[in-house]
């Protein structure tokens, strides 16, 4: 098992590592964007339609890559101060049953996301873009790609909190990218 999980652990390092540049240039792309509209619309007076557009799917990409990245790392918000205070067996349940919690939100986000881009986005496209694009590329598609990221994150670790084989204090030595 330990070979295993430490498979997944590398698996989850690689996916981290595409994650932090797709949250980069996802970054970039929102700064070049809004720097290109201030420019032409303040010196040459013609304002980008496209711009507010490509700028607004970009932070939905950063925003959710970024949530996914952010669980694999340990950098979401949390109060450690009630958990630090527990016996190690309660902190393990503990971690346990939010990473059940966790994991079963995430699940919803993709079965639903996939609902959502079958029903109403699969038709739609971009509106202000030079090119027609399905919106389901902007939508749903970064909602069930992070939450998917997240799913296999929560998973690696239940396993490693079922088997006890290694259980570092915070997940970013466990996942060191």
């Amino acid at each position: 098992m330990r070979a295993f999980l430490g498979g997944y652990r590398s698996l989850l390092a690689g996916i981290g590592r595409v994650e932090r540049w797709v949250a980069i240039v996802m970054m970039v792309t929102m700064v070049a964007c809004i720097f290109c509209q201030v420019v032409s619309r303040y010196l040459f007076g013609q304002p980008l339609v496209w711009v507010e557009e490509l700028s607004t799917y970009a932070f939905i990409w950063g925003a959710f890559i970024g949530a996914a990245a952010g669980l694999k790392h340990g950098r979401h918000l949390k109060i450690e101060s009630f958990v630090e205070r527990l016996p190690p067996g309660a902190r393990r349940g503990l971690r346990i049953v939010l990473d059940l919690l966790i994991g079963t939100f995430c699940v919803l986000l993709v079965v639903n996301g996939f609902k959502a881009m079958f029903l109403f986005e699969w038709r739609q496209t971009t509106i202000a873009l030079p090119i027609d694009l399905p919106r389901y590329l902007f939508y749903s598609t970064p909602l069930i790609v992070g939450a998917a990221s997240m799913v296999l994150t929560v998973v690696y670790d239940l396993l490693e909190a079922a088997t006890g084989d290694r259980a570092p204090a915070r997940r970013d030595e466990a996942l060191s990218v």
